[in-house]
């Protein structure tokens, strides 16, 4: 992490996730690490905030899903934090979540 914040606090995601090497070099690569579990390692008190792995009850239109059309972090996080809202949130949070559960 390139702040003195620890790893989950929300004075060091943003500050965090502007070092590249933070997340593309853990391991030797990106690639080499399931994808949830790479942000899980700096954010393991995110863990329960919502299932990973499942396929959303809808699929959602513009948000990303992994090979099996499963639920990853980056669903509703954008990690690069390009044109996100709180918390990287992709879209407004309410909106977000009706993405997948409709009311």
């Amino acid at each position: 992490m390139t702040s003195g914040a620890s790893p989950a606090s929300a004075e060091s995601i943003t500050t965090a996730h502007k070092a590249c090497n933070d997340c593309h070099l853990r391991g030797a690569k990106l690639k080499d690490m399931p994808l949830n579990e790479l942000c899980l390692a700096c954010h393991p008190a995110n863990a329960t905030d919502h299932k990973l792995g499942v396929v959303p009850p809808i699929l959602p239109k513009g948000l990303p899903l992994d090979r099996e059309n499963r639920i990853t972090c980056i669903t509703c996080h954008e990690p690069h934090g390009k044109g996100t809202t709180g918390h990287l949130l992709r879209l407004e949070q309410n909106i977000l979540c009706i993405s997948c559960h409709p009311v």
